[in-house]
């Protein structure tokens, strides 16, 4: 896709030097227009998913994204884009809510005015791409950047939205059994042989220091179920 935006380029009169710095050069800030868009008619939609996959979610993951999005000077705009959409289907199929949010996405016209066919279709990829689950790298940089911001996770935000989806999917459920669920969703995926674990598709420190914290905590299950406990209380009771 990268090579289609670049024959646009051609086309139009401009050089491979132009491509580059539209396309991957590093911007101080998001094209306010595109964010006003986006704050005003994407991020309420949240409000309809779970809380484990709300606005403070993807707020946590903009954080992120944006700084890595910095590092490897990528362009923002369609960075920013990817991450406010990579969630926006989850209330309407769970299961394929990546595919859901990029149909929503690209289905969006009024992104058109802000991005070429091309730039959109990148973005469409990212959204595709961005699931711990999904077998297979990433397609792009803006996917890359996506997944691995989606999966950095402290360990007051894995219980946190841990225990918000049980609630949302199993109802007023015990204690014990919200945190018993908790560890096997751990040990599932964040642990050292956990399909999350590995997936990391580009240079992300804080995304290696948050895992390694979340780790050395599964490797110790005493601890473990006691941090559970003091988080359960602060964020259920």
């Amino acid at each position: 896709m990268a090579e289609d935006i670049e024959k646009f380029y051609e086309k139009n009169g401009k050089t491979n030097s132009s491509y580059n710095n539209y396309f991957l050069s590093k911007k101080s800030e998001i094209n306010p227009k595109l964010k006003e868009y986006i704050e005003e008619n994407v991020f309420p939609e949240y409000s309809k998913n779970g809380k484990s996959h709300d606005l403070t979610h993807i707020k946590e993951v903009m954080k992120n994204a944006l700084i890595l999005g910095e590092k490897y000077c990528v362009n923002l705009d369609m960075l920013y884009t990817a991450v406010a959409y990579h969630d926006i289907g989850d209330h309407i199929d769970r299961e394929n809510h990546e595919k859901v949010s990029a149909q929503i996405l690209e289905k969006d016209e009024a992104l058109n005015k802000f991005f070429f066919k091309p730039e959109k279709q990148l973005i469409k990829e990212a959204i595709e791409d961005h699931r711990a689950s999904k077998t297979g790298e990433p397609r792009n940089i803006y996917g890359k950047i996506l997944a691995s911001a989606d999966q950095t996770i402290t360990i007051e935000r894995f219980f946190r939205r841990a225990y918000a989806y049980h609630k949302e999917h199993y109802g007023n459920i015990p204690k014990e059994e919200h945190m018993q669920r908790a560890w096997k969703y751990a040990v599932s995926k964040y642990g050292k042989e956990g399909y999350a674990a590995k997936k990391d598709y580009i240079e992300n420190e804080y995304r290696e220091k948050a895992l390694k914290e979340l780790q050395d905590l599964i490797d110790d299950k005493e601890e473990f179920f006691k941090v559970a406990d003091e988080i359960y209380i602060k964020y259920i009771k």
